[in-house]
């Protein structure tokens, strides 16, 4: 087992990383400026409400304190019936405190709330976020309030990878989700066309990919290469620079007509015109790869156990491998929890957190949902099973042998407009795939609009 993955070196601490996981995610489309409205959805007994409305009053009608949750998660149909649990047992174990869910599919999540925080406010009293989102409300917006001593109450050990959070030398995020990147792969797909396992270098990948593809009753790769597909096609993407020893950028700098990176969209480029089902939609890529037809899935361990009902022929079958280029690196993204200054119930806020951090809800989470790493460093020292959901989750072990690095170090400071940065790559890679531009053209025209439009705010 790989140490990092376990004791939390697998984000490195530094400068917040901004992304998010996404394949399962099929609502599509890039965090575009004010994109979306708020949409809802039911929690069991917990309520919903409109992300511009209010955050949780003193007391309801009702006379129950009210807060609000504020998530991506309840659009999540792999994930959203264990969130849902967790806060219906907590309103369970506190009859005096009703709560709220709020937010927005996660294509639109990010830029709505900081569209909200723009405004001065956000409209909650707890916040679900990615890594960029949580570093933007601490660190640029000074929303949040200090979290330590909920953990300190559990004697839960934040991994190193909380750093990000902290705001001068107070922790103010607490880690739900970590969800890092490996190689799934289908074993029975691979077993078939000869192969004992799956490719451990880039020359593999191109030969056993090729030899995977019949299109188009199969493919060797979940490549999504369509400017619909957003967020989720920016996530993969942005891992292959690290194939090569690339980055998108180094701290202010900009890199993407670099040799590491145009090598590494060319071998993307050529695994896709080998591998991959060029020009179909996500929705289409995921109906193949749920149906046992696509071999391989560079990808993020979120939802992997909603396979057993989503894809009962590709669940029993489903492993997982470091990738397969020099050093085995791939990004991981920690995924806190907030409270906000603005708080009206602060108290109740807080034992919210304390409530979804609680070893035996997050572990139920966490194996319910199929995410791979708890981002506490001794909590299996009070869920003992979780050494064990680590050893015997039969997709668990590349997830656990691949060194993991923060967004930071492959985008630099322009990780503070992810969205932005990653919409501007993602459009010029599609211009490539279409056969509009050269990939060295396409990057240059990239990096020209990227310093031109982002610049200014990174410096």
């Amino acid at each position: 087992m790989n140490d990092n993955a376990r004791n939390g070196a697998n984000v490195v601490p530094g400068r917040q990383p901004l992304t998010r996981r996404g394949f399962f995610h099929l609502s599509g489309g890039l965090l575009a400026a004010g994109a979306g409205a708020s949409a809802l959805a039911a929690c069991g007994s917990s309520g919903t409400s409109a992300g511009a409305g209010s955050a949780g009053a003193s007391g309801g009608k009702s006379g129950k304190t009210q807060l609000t949750i504020m998530s991506w998660e309840q659009f999540e149909q792999g994930e959203k019936a264990a969130w849902f649990k967790v806060i219906n047992d907590f309103e369970a174990a506190n009859p005096n405190i009703s709560v709220t869910w709020t937010g927005w599919p996660f294509a639109t999540y990010d830029q709505n709330v900081i569209t909200q925080a723009q405004a001065g406010s956000v409209n909650a009293d707890v916040v679900m976020c990615p890594p960029e989102l949580a570093s933007a409300l601490i660190s640029k917006f000074q929303l949040t309030v200090p979290l330590q001593s909920v953990a300190d109450s559990l004697k839960l050990t934040p991994i190193p990878a909380h750093e990000q959070f902290k705001n001068g030398s107070d922790l103010e995020g607490l880690g739900i989700i970590d969800v890092p990147f490996a190689i799934d792969y289908d074993q029975r797909l691979l077993k078939q066309a000869g192969f004992d396992g799956p490719p451990t270098t880039l020359d593999e990948w191109l030969s056993v990919s090729e030899k995977l593809t019949h299109s188009p009753s199969t493919f060797g790769n979940v490549l999504l290469n369509d400017v619909a597909d957003g967020a989720d096609w920016w996530n993969q993407l942005q891992n292959f620079p690290l194939a090569f020893g690339g980055a998108w950028a180094t701290g202010k700098t900009l890199q993407f007509t670099s040799a590491p990176v145009v090598q590494s969209m060319k071998y993307w480029m050529e695994l896709l015109d080998k591998s991959g089902p060029k020009g179909s939609s996500e929705a289409a890529i995921t109906k193949l790869w749920q149906s046992d037809r696509i071999a391989m899935n560079l990808q993020v361990a979120a939802g992997l156990n909603s396979l057993k009902t989503l894809a009962p022929q590709l669940y029993p079958n489903l492993r997982s491998a470091a990738p397969p280029w020099p050093g085995k690196k791939a990004i991981a993204r920690l995924h806190p929890v907030v409270v906000l200054k603005s708080s009206k119930n602060m108290d109740a806020a807080m034992e919210l957190v304390k409530w979804m951090i609680t070893p035996k809800n997050l572990y139920a989470v966490t194996t319910a949902n199929g995410y791979p790493i708890i981002p506490f460093s001794n909590f299996g020292d009070y869920e003992p099973a979780y050494e064990t959901y680590l050893k015997t989750t039969p997709w668990m072990s590349g997830y656990l042998e691949t060194n993991y690095v923060g967004e930071f170090d492959i985008l630099g400071d322009y990780t503070l407009v992810y969205a932005q940065i990653g919409n501007i790559i993602t459009r010029a890679m599609a211009n490539a795939v279409s056969g509009g531009a050269s990939v060295e053209s396409a990057l240059a025209a990239a990096q020209q609009q990227a310093q031109q439009e982002l610049g200014p705010q990174v410096a």
